[in-house]
């Protein structure tokens, strides 16, 4: 009942003079990541702001921030879950330093953070700090406007500077809407980071971007709001065409649940087979998913969810051949920990998955192949070059031809550049990255301990969790592997893919002449066409088709390489 009651009593004692209720959209290149919800009440005695976060699969964080009249904070406190881990920081302000109370995992820790004098709260997640600031800018005034600043999620004072900029427009759910730009630089530790802000004429945050990253808040207004029901009418109507797509095929097969003991875990997948060879065995293949979070369908929400695997599984089924979709170690349902793998750990999972098709007498023993997408073709190849399995077969879409420490170096300044990053931000994007990979390098364990210089490293941050994971797989050769796989072979790539560039599929082809190298080029990353220029982190729709033309090269290359045509 307490913990009810202080928001109230410190309402009262505030005396609220004005409230401001505010949602809004987060997108990252176009693409919904999720929703900020945002409550801030005003006094002659400062201001109580209450926020939420909700990123899809990521994070579900709340806060509470309370500042006095001048906007320097009072007291913080931050609470929920971040990639499933939960996750509390309180701080409380003092004349020369922030008390802070952290608890992480269940871990619990205690730090004390000079202050250079009064302080606001800042992040890039929680809008409530930029907010409390903004309504304290001058429109008018064209010198750098600075403060102190405190974030909290990595317990380091910086300084904020806002540049003016003047008015104009900014589109705001397709909708062009007036308003007040200001540029802003977040320099914490000698890290600095761009944003901007539009206001509207009460300051209050129409939208807000780190463009660096194409990260976006948009405030949801009655246009957006139609804007978007819109788009998601689209959306349903696409999705639903993709389902009966879907529904159309299943005649083709049979479809069943299967699981398989793996190091120390229980692993879950799909496994499809052709109706027409079920009785004689059919030739079958392991979906290997790409990166991340990705399931065995090929969604990782709220990216990606137009069943990508499961729309490979379905077509080639039909064509004759049986495949076995899978959720990697502590994904979906799935069970072990999901962080606490390395490239070997995943060999090891194909290998038991393959041996459990081979002990089936639906599947043909003697044609079993392997097929990976982005990660998954590297670790299709560490699996055959390193003898965990002998497959019939290897297909490799859109997977690396060079070591992965390489590709994310370069995915990530080749975003910089993309979202309009000064050369000075593409040389720091490209700093922080190395130092990251790197650190990762270096360190041991699952996880990589953010300390130091490290701390204030976005980039590393990002990566930590998958330290050691990304330590096995950063300076493995591909085409080193490629070059030692025997089996018949075909790599896809796509002229689009915009994280895997064509080089790649290059390299793979170079190092195995034995290969079928097959070029797309309107193919992006996720194996559908695009009409237009290669869009920045392109994503696919929830009803968009994996490519025809893909589809009709695989049956092609399979009827050589497992002999399954009638």
């Amino acid at each position: 009942m307490r913990r009810i009651l202080v928001p109230l009593v410190l309402a009262a004692c505030l005396g609220i003079v004005g409230a401001r209720a505010q949602s809004y959209a987060i997108r990252q290149a176009g693409s919904g990541l999720g929703t900020f919800e945002l409550q801030l009440a005003r006094s002659a005695a400062g201001a109580v702001s209450t926020s939420s976060l909700r990123l899809t699969g990521l994070a579900d964080l709340t806060d509470r921030l309370v500042a006095g009249p001048d906007g320097y904070a009072r007291s913080y406190h931050l609470e929920g879950t971040a990639h499933g881990v939960k996750l509390s920081i309180d701080v409380a302000f003092q004349a020369h330093q922030a008390a802070f109370v952290i608890v992480q995992g269940g871990d619990r820790h205690s730090l004390q953070v000079p202050l250079p004098g009064p302080v606001v709260v800042i992040d890039n997640s929680m809008l409530d700090g930029w907010q409390i600031v903004a309504s304290q800018l001058d429109p008018h005034d064209a010198r750098p406007q600075r403060f102190d600043v405190l974030v909290p999620q990595v317990a380091r004072t910086g300084t904020v500077a806002f540049t003016a900029a003047g008015p104009g427009t900014v589109e705001v759910g397709g909708s062009a809407v007036t308003a007040q730009r200001f540029d802003a630089t977040l320099d914490v530790a000698g890290q600095k980071v761009g944003l901007v802000l539009w206001l509207d004429a009460d300051g209050g945050i129409i939208a807000f971007a780190q463009p660096v990253i194409d990260l976006r808040y948009e405030l949801e207004t009655a246009a957006s709001r139609s804007a978007a029901a819109a788009q998601e009418a689209d959306a349903q109507a696409a999705r639903a065409a993709l389902e009966r797509h879907l529904a159309a095929q299943r005649s083709c097969f049979s479809e069943q649940e299967v699981q398989v003991r793996s190091t120390g875990a229980t692993l879950a997948g799909t496994l499809t087979v052709p109706r027409t060879r079920a009785s004689r065995g059919a030739p079958a293949l392991l979906l290997i998913p790409g990166s991340g979070a990705v399931d065995r369908n090929g969604d990782a929400p709220p990216l990606i969810t137009n069943d990508m695997y499961r729309q490979l599984a379905y077509d080639l089924g039909c064509e004759g051949y049986a495949v076995l979709r899978i959720d990697k170690l502590g994904i979906g349902a799935s069970t072990g920990d999901g962080n606490a793998v390395t490239l070997a750990t995943y060999a090891q999972n194909a290998a038991d998955w393959v041996s459990l098709l081979r002990s089936r007498a639906d599947i043909d023993p003697r044609r079993i192949g392997l097929i990976g997408h982005s990660e998954g073709g590297l670790v299709a190849l560490y699996t055959a070059a390193n003898g965990y399995v002998d497959p019939a077969t290897v297909v490799l879409l859109a997977s690396p031809g060079v070591p992965l420490g390489q590709i994310v170096v370069d995915q990530l300044v080749r975003q910089a550049r993309r979202n309009g990053a000064s050369t000075a931000e593409v040389a720091a994007t490209e700093a922080q990255a190395r130092q990251a990979m790197d650190a990762i390098r270096a360190s041991s364990g699952t996880r990589l301990t953010l300390s130091g210089d490290l701390a204030q490293n976005p980039i590393a941050a990002a990566f930590a969790h998958a330290a050691g994971l990304l330590r096995s797989e950063i300076d493995v050769d591909p085409a080193q592997l490629a070059a030692r796989v025997r089996a018949p072979m075909a790599i896809v790539q796509g002229g689009k893919d915009i994280q895997v560039l064509p080089p790649n599929g290059e390299a793979l082809a170079h190092a195995a002449p034995h290969a079928t190298y097959l070029l797309f080029p309107d193919l992006e990353h996720d194996l559908y066409e695009a009409s237009g220029p290669a869009a920045a982190s392109a994503t696919p729709g929830p009803g968009t088709l994996v490519s025809s033309t893909l589809l009709h090269a695989l049956h092609t290359y399979l009827t050589g390489s497992l002999q399954a045509a009638p």
